[in-house]
């Protein structure tokens, strides 16, 4: 008779038994304390017939182990939150990069070189590492001020402050990631960009780091980017199953012009590169064209922007149509030659897909006006645009149920009665009520009647905007299904949507 699953959420762990085994411990066996009674240790675990592990583990702890069925899934996600809130100066030191230390020795002098290698400095780097990914973190910043150096993580888009780090540090810690990074330690004047990758608990990850010189030493940005198979699912993106066939069908075009908007870090380039791998089949040919490459898939040709040799955008763009594409991917429209190269790519038998910057759908079409771009143009080459935010998702361990206020009813256009949720927060989440973010959009597919809507109007603003209404539903109206499904709450649809 199989055993029962303990469900791991409504039985949590007690914080206390952690200390009998230690982070990577846990890890390799995939074991996770529960509570210690006596000469007891209750452990859940994936595999309780395991008789090997649980007779080393009684050797390693000194007690009798009581092994107690759970998900792996589970008590990994429980190992991860538990161990990963302890301080930060205890974690162990997991992933020393050993090769990039001895490829950069020739630049150390030898105090330096003992100076970055001592222990502690090594240690402070890989653990605040390592505790970002437990976060799952997308950024790590390590700031200098007058009397203390900071780091902070970025959380579901939201910088949190995590660790204050004794500024004689600063000069230890950087040169430690700028060795990792494979950049200059010497150059501390000038900013410079690098990039690693590392496995960590099995999942590979790469690393981009920027340097910028301040006015209390060298400030330290890592963005982090998780496994391709989590960040490019396009069913996890957060839209609806009826819009995404809609614009699954408009990025199968076979030419035109599909551009993503919205604000910085609003997912324009991961909601791009979600469809970018789904068209990545064998019979056609993508090339990007990029500054930089983030997010690099097998099978699609990648262009880095390089201005130092000359290489940018209208460069790179101009010999990519000599390379006879089917698919186009241009990380961002900035320019007016890049606009119209893109648009005139368009309309000669190629898909385009980029990005742009503007505060709605409706104002793609005279943002690439004001670029330059003849307005015939704009007309014949746009098959779509998609425009987007990213809302933060309630934890869903410890979201409330609650109705709305006066003013988010009214706001939202909810009715009095309906019922929402709202951000409570628990261990589970960080005690933010949060925990991950999904997109909230809207869009417009064009075809020929309103292309000369569109020209008749003279790309007002205003005018494209009922178009817009017209043919689906705007930002806010989209976010209200999703905030009486339970997935946010009203103050943060109103926080992205309403105050951006």
């Amino acid at each position: 008779m199989m055993p029962e699953i303990r469900d791991l959420v409504e039985s949590p762990p007690d914080i206390e038994a952690a200390a009998f085994l230690d982070h990577q411990l846990a890890l390799n066996m995939m074991v996770l304390p529960l509570k210690q009674e006596e000469d007891r240790l209750w452990l859940a675990m994936a595999d309780t017939s395991n008789f090997q592990v649980i007779n080393d583990l009684q050797t390693i702890t000194g007690f009798f182990i009581e092994p107690v069925l759970a998900q792996e899934t589970d008590i990994r996600y429980q190992i991860n939150q538990l161990y990963g809130r302890a301080k930060i100066e205890n974690i162990a030191s997991q992933f020393l990069v050993d090769e990039n230390l001895r490829r950069n020795e020739y630049q150390l002098n030898n105090e330096l070189r003992a100076q970055i290698q001592n222990a502690p400095t090594v240690q402070l780097v890989d653990s605040l590492i390592e505790s970002a990914t437990l976060h799952r973190a997308s950024d790590i910043h390590i700031e200098p001020y007058e009397s203390v150096l900071r780091a902070r993580f970025r959380i579901d888009g939201r910088l949190t402050d995590m660790q204050t780090i004794n500024t004689s540090l600063l000069p230890n810690v950087i040169s430690r990631l700028k060795i990792m990074a494979g950049m200059n330690i010497a150059e501390k004047r000038l900013p410079q960009d690098g990039h690693f990758n590392l496995v960590i608990h099995d999942e590979p990850i790469d690393f981009r780091l920027s340097t910028l010189p301040t006015l209390y030493g060298e400030k330290a940005v890592l963005r982090l980017l998780y496994d391709h198979q989590e960040r490019f699912n396009i069913h996890d993106l957060g839209f609806f199953p009826e819009d995404l066939h809609n614009l699954d069908r408009l990025f199968k075009n076979p030419y035109g012009a599909v551009i993503i908007t919205g604000p910085t870090g609003s997912g324009k380039s991961t909601t791009l590169t979600s469809f970018l791998a789904e068209l990545n089949k064998g019979h056609v040919n993508i090339v990007t064209v990029e500054d930089p490459v983030e997010n690099p898939i097998e099978g699609i040709n990648h262009v880095p922007i390089d201005p130092k040799v000359g290489l940018d955008f209208p460069r790179a763009l101009r010999h990519i149509l000599r390379q006879d594409p089917d698919i186009i991917m241009v990380g961002e429209i900035r320019d007016r030659e890049t606009a119209a190269i893109a648009t005139q790519a368009a309309i000669t038998g190629h898909l385009v897909l980029s990005t742009l910057h503007t505060n709605d759908a409706a104002g793609v079409f005279p943002r690439l006006v004001d670029m330059g771009v003849e307005p015939f143009m704009v007309a014949a080459s746009l098959n779509g645009v998609i425009a987007q935010r990213l809302v933060r998702r309630l934890c869903s361990f410890c979201k409330d149920v609650s109705a709305p206020n006066s003013l988010e009813a009214k706001l939202l256009n909810l009715a009095p009665e309906a019922v929402i949720c709202a951000a409570k927060g628990c261990k589970q989440c960080g005690y933010t009520g949060y925990k991950g973010r999904f997109a909230i959009y809207e869009y417009i597919i064009l075809n020929e009647q309103r292309r000369q809507k569109m020209a008749a109007a003279k790309y007002e603003p205003s005018e494209i905007s009922k178009i817009l209404k017209e043919s689906g539903r705007s930002m806010l109206e989209n976010s209200v299904p999703n905030l009486l499904a339970g997935h946010t709450s009203a103050e943060e649809v109103i926080r992205v949507v309403l105050r951006e």
